[in-house]
């Protein structure tokens, strides 16, 4: 076996282990692919709870996306101020919908027909949106197969060696990883960072994945 099909197999390992521990997770397509693009941007840098309530004020201070749109940066500021770094983001939302209202209109449409890799250059385009954000609206809301990577999954990732010194997490993931796969693998790799594979207190001797991880096996032969 080559080195590379033994990572595949070590992959398909860690997803089907997780997929056990955790469950399956269906696709949530309640939300249009603008609503996912604007709530990924108040989630950056703080909890699903401030998120969510920079959210519900959102809405609660204005009712669409044109009146945002018309609002000044301070006005959007102080309805998402839950949300931590609300001048920034406020910044970002306002030029994200200034930037589709010039182009014809308050939506995504026109990602429809472009393919997974030029979908997500396209909305790094917009200043503020990064390559998770982007990758998070290219997979959740527009189905393009391309595999975002936030702090909890390049952890998780690159504990179990599954990224290689010097490779990008968001295009090395997106190559290895079925794309049928993608939306639940992520979910499952975040909640699994956040309970077990923690930043700096991780709880090797509870994890489901120690057989196959090299940072947990080293980390408790050392103690």
């Amino acid at each position: 076996m080559t080195n590379d099909e033994k990572r595949l197999e070590n992959l398909f390992w860690v997803r089907d282990r997780l997929e056990d521990r955790f469950g399956s997770i269906e696709k949530d397509r309640s939300r249009t692919p603008l609503d996912t693009l604007v709530q990924t941007v108040l989630s950056q840098n703080t909890n699903d709870d401030n998120r969510d309530k920079a959210e519900k004020s959102l809405w609660e201070t204005f009712d669409s996306y044109s009146a945002v749109a018309d609002a000044s940066v301070e006005e959007i500021a102080d309805s998402i101020k839950t949300a931590g770094l609300q001048h920034q983001k406020a910044k970002t939302i306002k030029g994200i919908l200034t930037g589709l209202r010039e182009a014809g209109g308050l939506d995504l449409d026109y990602l429809d027909d472009l393919g997974p890799m030029e979908t997500w250059k396209k909305l790094m385009e917009f200043d503020g949106v990064g390559k998770k954000t982007a990758a998070v609206v290219s997979l959740f809301a527009l189905d393009k197969p391309i595999f975002p990577v936030d702090t909890h999954v390049r952890r998780v990732t690159s504990r179990l060696e599954l990224i290689k010194s010097g490779e990008n997490h968001h295009e090395t993931l997106t190559d290895l990883v079925p794309e049928e796969d993608m939306y639940q693998f992520h979910l499952h790799l975040i909640r699994h960072g956040r309970e077990t594979c923690k930043a700096r207190k991780p709880r090797c001797e509870d994890c489901i994945l120690l057989d196959r991880c090299p940072t947990g096996q080293d980390r408790l032969e050392d103690e």
